[in-house]
């Protein structure tokens, strides 16, 4: 077990993917300040219920699901209006067993680590699933991340996927807790043509 603090966010992160953070709370500054500092990561957990930035300081914290991902970050830079752009890597997946919080309301959390899934290659007849992530990376907006992706890797592409697809984050967050990475890909396959047969 590991005690970590809690960053949550309204949508889901995977071991392997990236994702651009804007910071502007000071609760929020200070711990990235240290997770530099002592070159260590934080947890990314979805929100289920509530809101990400408080309102006031007695405002109640958010809900969130138990299942989240390590993250360190990997490049930062000052953005306007003296808000911290980061740009953070997820690392391994953890459940929360224990959950509290500091004076400054910042989220802790008694975690476990989960082990990384084992490697099982993209069936044959999941291999347009490879084909859309491709495409989907080389998009401009896509490129900036720096993705490196193993399109061979069932875990790879059903992570990759789940992140860059417009997806309910109820379903994202499904995704992440699943420990077999072909049963992801069939799930991400059904919903994929569930939305084209509608769209």
């Amino acid at each position: 077990m590991a005690e970590i603090p809690l960053f949550p966010v309204p949508l889901v992160l995977f071991p392997g993917g990236r994702l651009p953070l804007q910071i502007l709370e000071t609760r929020y500054l200070d711990m990235l300040t240290a997770c530099l500092r002592n070159n260590t990561g934080f947890g990314v957990v979805m929100i289920r219920e509530g809101k990400q930035m408080l309102a006031h300081r007695d405002e109640q914290l958010p809900s969130v699901a138990f299942t989240g991902t390590l993250a360190t970050i990997v490049d930062f830079d000052e953005g306007p209006n003296g808000m911290l752009d980061i740009l953070i890597q997820g690392q391994c997946k953890f459940v929360v067993r224990d959950q509290y919080e500091q004076a400054d309301r910042l989220m802790l959390a008694q975690v476990e680590y989960l082990p990384d899934e084992a490697f099982v290659k993209v069936p044959e007849d999941k291999l347009h699933l490879a084909s859309l992530l491709q495409s989907l990376i080389e998009h401009e907006a896509v490129q900036g991340l720096e993705l490196a992706v193993d399109f061979e890797s069932a875990t790879d592409v059903g992570g990759r996927l789940t992140e860059l697809l417009p997806l309910p984050n109820q379903f994202k967050q499904r995704m992440l807790e699943m420990k077999n990475p072909i049963a992801r890909l069939a799930d991400l396959e059904t919903l994929i043509e569930r939305m084209q047969d509608t769209g």
